[in-house]
């Protein structure tokens, strides 16, 4: 049944735009403002301890320059040969897994090929045929849908123009309303998502 035949068209719902728009609105910019503020100090915090670690760092670079850079080369050196064990421990036998992989699965490839190739060489017509199913399946079924969904839609032209011409007023009225509506329900719905996830 079209929305222009049911009962209820004419009902017009009210805009409830306090609960629908303003205090969801609100609340998402309470929210997105706190969790701002939050990141703004979890940044400055980080900045000022990189920058006390920088300060104490200098300063013992100023105090003691050899030992400074002796151990600073102790520690790079470290690092780098976790670095490097940890390239060729992880990183590598991956890598090498992945190029197994894809070498596996080029050759299946090939071999499917090879295979669809002898078919189509052997029987092709047949091959055609059984190649061209499925996609005339898939457009027979995507018209029919489209079929039912345009004829629904003309049904419902067809009921609007036909309200549009026994009352233009209260039908024009009933259509902005119930627009509006729907919009509220959509931008109440958005809102309340965001939410959730924030």
């Amino acid at each position: 049944m079209s929305i222009f035949k049911n009962p209820d068209f004419f009902d017009l719902k009210p805009l409830d735009l306090e609960h629908k728009v303003f205090l969801p609105t609100r609340e998402l910019y309470s929210s997105l403002s706190l969790q701002l503020n939050e990141l703004y100090r979890q940044i400055k915090t980080v900045l000022l301890d990189w920058h006390a670690e920088v300060a104490v760092s200098a300063k013992q670079f100023y105090a003691h320059p050899v030992e400074t850079s002796s151990q600073w080369y102790a520690q790079a050196v470290d690092y780098g040969a976790l670095m490097y064990a940890q390239v060729n421990e992880v990183y590598f036998p991956k890598l090498e897994s992945i190029y197994e992989q894809t070498i596996a699965e080029a050759t299946q490839l090939g071999r499917q090929a090879g295979e669809h190739w002898q078919a189509f060489y052997d029987h092709p017509q047949a091959t055609v045929a059984a190649m061209v199913e499925p996609v005339t399946n898939y457009t027979n079924q995507a018209i029919d849908v489209a079929e039912v969904y345009f004829v629904s839609v003309y049904s419902a032209i067809l009921d609007l123009f036909e309200l549009m011409l026994e009352q233009p007023t209260e039908t024009l009225e009933a259509v902005y309303q119930n627009v509006l509506v729907g919009l509220l329900d959509i931008y109440f719905q958005m809102i309340s998502s965001l939410l959730a996830i924030l």
